[in-house]
């Protein structure tokens, strides 16, 4: 059986506090042995697999997979970066041609990124993986080791590839049904932590954020943000309510989870930088004194709360007020005095992201995130590798240039391009060499530098950025045929040389083609659903912003744009949903409530249709839009009238709605006859829907000029005058107890000086075309007012 050969502790989370009860040799020098890898062993590790292959013991194989893993990434993600000379000066020695990594790395035409170092020893731990999952195909251990060559693979190419996705999701699908098969429930909630991670590292914030709930409810903990009443800077007076993060244990007895000071007990934690300002406190101090205590967490906790913010963060719009609800996360992992080094070290560049956008707190920001890349290149004595492999895994390991590339793009934000450009050419960032290039107004030396890279070894990334730097398209074509017609970025580039221009049909073939290579591109996505938009290919419009909707579900105008090409296909019902997943994404835009108030008119959607509209009243002064609110009071009338047909007991929440809304209305344009007449409509009793309709005639011809002149106003006037008293002489017969005879007296008399009134008028209105029609409604009225004057005298008579 597969476990009996390859042991839970081949896992290799190197956790100080585990005790190593296996004897097998292997397994001894992976966790007792002082160091992981030598650069001697890895030339017999190589050596070995070249000419032996599938002889050699199959733990003798993993235990070499596994350090030639560390070897790569300790030299281009965690450090120190002082073996690389001498593992290229090996590797120069060895008959590696089928095994470089250019080649063999590339996935769905994505290239390697430039700064990778010593490739081959991941692309010969993959191959001997393989070979072993060949014979061990259900093994939990390389499944699982397997998926983690993916995830580095990921992340030195410079894009997301959906090849290597579709890996990452049948693995991930796999090892999910196993996570109970292992024993401790550290290796578990390991498990689960990887398996968020690296669906987040494919943009999959919705599916990590399930996995981290699962792994929350499996380890009975819950993550909850409280307000708690603070102050943070050093003058403030009256407290506010600051949020704080409480990290709830749910289990009862001992804890299940082993202290940070037991599995980290030798790992020196960087610390903050002091902020050292003179307004600002350090950290923020609550008013109850035991608030102020941070929580100790064991170190799987800490790995858990690290991938919660990174889930929240790539699932939250990137505003002042999305970093405000991430900070409780980031200041408890900040504090902790014990924990994993990368947990500490991811820690710390997030609070550099999220403080880089204050004034008081930018100088800070930019000072840690060059601390952070120092630590990159500390020495073995400060922090062995062990020590920085420790749950690395399960903390999001990021390659020595993404954090260099941080530091760039706060150095940038500073005004210091002098020098986030001699990082940028240090690391080969040749896209940031263009940018800074262009911002010192000096955007033909980045040409001239692209030109000598391509003269030292070409590829389709420079010839591409060449073309970007002198607006030529035949770069464009060289870098598609210097990939041999697989790069789908020499497509994209090309396909944005015309989408610049509006020349959208040309841009959205070359997308297309690019797309076909890698999916996974989601600005490519974005530009070719909008060029579909603008030629009106509506299903590929649609096409393009679902699968860019899967990827960034946070960008309301991608589902703002969809809705639209759904609505020009006619699927209204679609359009509705698609809008109301962008109004998760951007509360406060108008034109997304707006599109949402018409769709939900369209679909019979009432409540939603009030709820927008109500919405855009607050979004905007004085909104208005009778059209809307006309085609809202009518269709729930019908609705509640096709209800009483069918023997249906309506629910009054839909009526009751109306009136609120069309009451709020009223007070704000009082002066819209419609407003009034709408609200008679939904009136519970033939005495208020008369006291509007009293209303309505007002307004009607107080906006109208010269209203009795025109034939049209004038037979609305005589209308509404003939509508009052119909209703005003109703109500003598029904009314509820709260419409007492002197206010039914009062209304009569209203709608009998209206009627009187608007006859005036008209009467006094001279050379003026009188119609049968408005004949007829003239004698109309004259007979309801005489009826209605000898009312009131009767009625004025018994009181």
């Amino acid at each position: 059986m597969l476990d009996d050969l390859f042991s839970e502790q081949f896992v290799c989370n190197f956790n100080d506090q585990s005790n190593l009860f296996d004897n097998n040799a292997q397994l001894q020098q992976l966790w007792n042995r002082p160091e992981l890898w030598t650069v001697t062993e890895l030339e017999v590790i190589i050596g070995r697999w070249l000419n032996q292959k599938n002889t050699t013991e199959s733990q003798q194989l993993l235990s070499d997979a596994l350090q030639l893993i560390f070897a790569f990434v300790q030299n281009n993600f965690c450090g120190p970066f002082d073996q690389i000379p001498a593992c290229q000066n090996m590797l120069s020695k060895l008959p590696l041609k089928a095994y470089d990594p250019l080649e063999q790395l590339k996935a769905s035409g994505e290239e390697l990124n430039p700064n990778v170092k010593t490739g081959e020893f991941l692309v010969i731990a993959r191959e001997i993986l393989k070979t072993l999952i060949e014979a061990n195909p259900n093994s939990r251990i390389l499944n699982w080791w397997q998926l983690r060559v993916i995830c580095l693979q990921q992340h030195i190419l410079d894009d997301l590839a959906g090849s290597l996705y579709e890996q990452f999701k049948s693995l991930a699908t796999t090892l999910k049904a196993q996570i109970k098969s292992f024993t401790s429930p550290e290796l578990q909630s390991l498990l689960f932590l990887e398996l968020a991670n690296g669906y987040l590292q494919f943009h999959r914030s919705n599916i990590a954020a399930d996995i981290l709930d699962e792994m929350c409810t499996h380890l009975r903990v819950e993550l909850k943000v409280e307000g708690l009443l603070g102050v943070r800077t050093k003058f403030q007076q009256k407290p506010l309510p600051q949020l704080c993060l409480k990290v709830v244990q749910l289990a009862e007895g001992e804890p299940t989870l082993p202290l940070a000071v037991t599995t980290n007990a030798k790992t020196k934690l960087p610390k903050l930088l002091l902020l050292e300002d003179d307004t600002r406190l350090e950290r923020i101090r609550f008013i109850e004194p035991k608030d102020n205590d941070v929580m100790t967490l064991p170190s799987i906790l800490q790995a858990l709360v690290l991938a919660k913010v990174k889930q929240l963060k790539r699932s939250q719009p990137k505003d002042r007020l999305a970093d405000e609800q991430l900070e409780p996360y980031t200041q408890t992992l900040l504090y902790q005095e014990h924990g994993p080094l990368q947990v500490r070290q991811a820690a710390l560049l997030l609070n550099c992201h999220q403080e880089a956008n204050q004034r008081r707190t930018v100088e800070r920001s930019w000072k840690q995130c060059e601390e952070c890349v120092k630590l990159l290149d500390a020495n073995e004595e400060q922090h062995s590798l062990r020590s920085r492999l420790s749950y690395g895994f399960a903390t999001f390991l990021q390659p020595k240039w993404h954090v260099q590339l941080q530091l760039v793009e706060l150095l940038r934000s500073l005004g210091m391009t002098k020098s986030a450009l001699d990082i940028c050419l240090q690391i080969q960032a040749w896209s940031e060499v263009i940018d800074c290039y262009t911002s010192l107004e000096l955007r033909h030396k980045a040409a001239e530098i692209i030109r000598q890279e391509l003269e030292k070894k070409p590829t389709a990334l420079l010839y591409c950025l060449l073309g970007d730097a002198i607006d030529d398209p035949q770069c464009y074509e060289q870098a598609w045929q210097h990939s041999k017609q697989t790069s789908g970025k020499a497509q994209a580039y090309w396909g944005n040389y015309f989408y610049r221009r509006a020349e959208y049909a040309q841009a959205m073939e070359h997308y297309e083609i690019s797309l076909e290579i890698n999916v996974l591109q989601e600005p490519i996505l974005l530009r070719c659903g909008y060029s579909a938009i603008q030629l009106e290919k509506w299903e590929s419009a649609v096409k393009y912003y679902l699968a860019y909707t899967h990827l960034e579900p946070n960008g309301f105008e991608s589902w703002n744009n969809l809705a639209k090409a759904l609505i020009n296909l006619g699927d209204k019902q679609r359009a509705y949903r698609v809008l109301g997943e962008s109004l998760k994404c951007n509360y406060s835009n108008w034109k997304v409530w707006e599109n949402y108030m018409l769709v939900s008119v369209d679909t019979s959607h009432w409540e939603d249709a009030m709820r927008s509209y109500q919405r855009l009243n607050e979004l905007k002064q004085h909104y208005l839009d009778q059209e809307v609110l006309t085609r809202i009071v009518y269709g729930i009338a019908k609705q509640l009238q096709d209800e009483k047909e069918a023997g249906v007991s309506s629910s009054p929440t839909l009526l009751k709605r109306i009136v609120q809304l069309l009451a709020q209305q009223s007070i704000q344009h009082g002066n819209e006859p419609l407003i009034w007449e709408l609200s008679a409509l939904v009136a519970a009793t033939p005495l208020k829907k008369a006291e509007r309709l009293v209303k309505s005639y007002r307004a009607y011809t107080a906006k109208h000029l010269s209203w009795e002149t025109k034939s049209e106003h004038s037979l609305k006037a005589l209308n509404l005058c003939l509508e009052v008293t119909h209703l005003s002489r109703a109500a003598i017969e029904e009314h509820v107890e709260d419409e007492s005879e002197v206010m039914i007296t009062s209304q009569l008399n209203s709608a009998r000086l209206a009627a009187t009134s608007c006859l005036s008028a008209l009467k006094r209105a001279i050379n003026v075309e009188v119609t049968t029609e408005q004949q007829d409604l003239v004698q109309q009225v004259e007979k309801q007012i005489a009826e209605l004057t000898q009312v009131v005298q009767e009625r004025m008579k018994r009181t």
